[in-house]
């Protein structure tokens, strides 16, 4: 069974990781900032972009009551 929303978890995990070594390193400058936010937020937003969705709803289901139901 797939966790329904992994991953945005797996997101706010790599986000929470990068930031935590960027304090770790001690990393102040604006070109560390623009790394941080290159490497904290590039990979989820391509995650969760990429990120098969399951497949929703045709007419035909709703119709013929088949499917999950509202």
């Amino acid at each position: 069974m797939i966790i329904p929303r992994l991953e945005w978890i797996l997101s706010a995990c790599w986000i929470a990781v990068s930031l935590a070594v960027f304090l770790a390193l001690d990393a102040s400058s604006t070109r560390s900032w623009l790394y941080l936010l290159a490497i904290g937020l590039l990979p989820p937003i391509a995650l969760i972009r990429l990120w098969p969705q399951a497949p929703q709803q045709s007419i035909d289901d709703v119709i013929h009551g088949r499917g999950e139901r509202s």
